[in-house]
């Protein structure tokens, strides 16, 4: 397929450059361009052809070719040639088995860019940087990543009006330093790019669609889904393509699609958009992202087992990468709620001790897990932790639902009111559905019966399926046990107990410690709570958190 090459940009060309070069990219032939250059070699009018077609001599069908021409350069000649160095990596990069080559063309492009000088085109550092940044955060290091990204937007701002006749799809250089802040931590800053990339051009530039397709999935993947459904009803129209919207330009508008059906409980829709991806996975850099899509894809469709297996298998298909502290980080929310699914909330548990860090979004996960294994009060200490902190529309959902669910555990009341009436708002506002099926079973029927109460059947019917998550099997009470228990509701004083049991108050102490234990409580007050919940007893006046 034959690239369009802007004549702004071929003016742009050095004098140097042959009739050869010239000829080929006007016939959109970046590749036999690139060829003539390094004949020569001319490596300024190579790296030229590199600046004005970098994105189509990437592409699939140029690889070999490109990878072929380049790989006949000396070492000296890619460090004094930065952006040939970087092409060459991408090149290797893009081959899952041939990584560690790809991470050698990475250094001698960082050697060259120490060697810059001020008379160094803005536009060629642009590309450098923005390339270095994707390298680096390929090869696992965010930080350095987003300090070259930064540097990259530093110098597109340096370009000012002319930056459109130097850089061919300047819209891909946007999106790709977005990618760099957004794997590096800056969400913020990376939308900001983002919204940059695509306001500057819009569809009058079809290479946009990468920064209209990122913002689509974050918004999705944050909870976000009215302005991530805004985006996706931009990105289905033209002239944006089919081969756009199914290659890796594309991934996170799929992304954004298959979640938005999954909050519609559309398990199929996600499926078909899921498979019009076309990526391999040992090599795409946003598996963790796909990973999660697909396994709520399989949880949502009853086959938590299945979803774990696979989410598994691509973790190991992507061998030491897939084992590292930040990507185990990515998934360690979406593999909790499996395990809790899969009624192993030890796992959930343990899964969380190693892999979560203190974001909201962990401290919501941990809350899930303690709500589901009895411990209220624990729960409830970890959604306090994260208040007042910013959190995504995603995170803040899931949030209320667990707190509402654990108020209705203690009870009808004022605070039970404004924490239904803020989840039924949120709700509404981002057009979630997912948070109800995620609460704990036994919180489910008074979660869903309490919505309906508020007015809000149409948020509850949409999960009348159920909870997602599996009971928990809780350890059997013994005899005298519940003989204590039943005490308990009356009195707190062991001796009290004691003399209405005739029993010694050691005696007492020993069958409150054993059910304790049981109920995953701490306190009296808790063990009452969790007792009333799972109905070992009628009523209690007991104050409860």
């Amino acid at each position: 397929m034959s690239a369009h090459i802007n004549p702004v940009l071929l003016d742009s060309l050095s004098a140097t450059a042959s009739d050869e070069v010239r000829s080929a990219l006007r016939r959109g032939d970046p590749a036999a361009a690139l060829r003539a250059a390094l004949v020569t070699p001319d490596l300024l009018a190579a790296t030229d052809v590199l600046r004005i077609a970098w994105f189509d001599l990437l592409r699939n069908d140029h690889r070999h070719e490109c990878r072929k021409a380049l790989e006949q350069l000396p070492a000296t000649s890619l460090i004094s040639h930065p952006l040939l160095a970087m092409a060459l990596g991408i090149l290797f990069n893009s081959d899952g088995r041939r990584r560690a080559k790809a991470a050698y063309y990475f250094g001698l492009a960082s050697l060259g860019i120490r060697s810059w000088t001020e008379r160094t085109p803005a536009s060629e550092r642009a590309l450098v940087l923005s390339s270095e940044s994707a390298a680096l955060r390929l090869l696992g290091k965010p930080a350095l990543s987003v300090r070259s990204a930064r540097a990259g937007m530093a110098a597109l701002e340096e370009i000012h009006d002319d930056r459109a006749a130097l850089i061919g799809y300047l819209p891909r250089l946007y999106a790709q330093l977005g990618t760099s802040l957004y794997y590096g931590g800056a969400e913020a800053t990376a939308l900001q790019v983002y919204v940059r990339g695509y306001s500057e051009f819009g569809q009058e530039d079809i290479s946009s669609f990468s920064s209209l397709s990122m913002m689509a999935g974050i918004h999705a993947l944050r909870g976000d889904m009215t302005e991530a459904a805004s985006l996706v009803t931009v990105a289905r129209g033209e002239p944006w393509t089919d081969d756009q919207r199914a290659m890796y330009t594309g991934t996170f508008y799929r992304l954004a699609e298959a979640l938005l059906a999954l909050e519609r409980f559309d398990t199929g829709a996600a499926v078909r958009h899921l498979e019009a991806m076309s990526h391999d996975r040992r090599s795409i850099e946003h598996w963790t992202a796909i990973g999660r899509v697909e396994a709520l894809t399989g949880l949502l469709a009853g086959d938590a087992a299945g979803a774990l297996a696979r989410l598994e298998d691509l973790v190991i298909l992507r061998g030491a990468e897939g084992h590292s502290a930040a990507n185990r980080s990515r998934l360690v929310s979406i593999r909790s709620v499996l395990h809790l699914a899969l009624g192993n909330h030890e796992a959930a548990a343990a899964v969380l001790r190693r892999d979560a860090g203190r974001s909201p979004q962990h401290q919501v996960d941990r809350a899930r897990v303690a709500l589901a294994t009895g411990a209220t009060s624990d729960a409830l200490r970890h959604l306090r932790s994260i208040a007042g902190r910013t959190q995504n529309m995603r995170t803040l959902v899931h949030a209320l639902a667990l707190e509402s669910a654990i108020a209705l555990r203690a009870g009808s009341g004022r605070r039970t009111e404004i924490l239904l009436r803020q989840l039924i708002s949120t709700m509404r506002q981002s057009h979630q559905r997912i948070a109800l099926r995620l609460v704990p079973p036994e919180d489910y029927g008074p979660l869903v019966d309490a919505l309906i109460k508020m007015g809000a059947g149409d948020l509850a019917e949409t999960g009348r399926a159920g909870s997602l998550l599996a009971e928990q099997d809780h350890p059997r009470l013994t005899t005298r046990e519940r003989a204590v228990l039943e005490v308990l509701v009356r009195s707190g004083s062991r001796n009290e107990i004691a003399a209405e049991l005739f029993v010694s108050p050691n005696t007492v102490k020993t069958h409150m410690k054993s059910l304790y234990r049981k109920l995953g409580a701490r306190t009296r007050d808790e063990a009452l709570t969790i007792a009333l919940h799972r109905r070992l007893i009628l009523s209690t006046n007991a104050d409860t958190p």
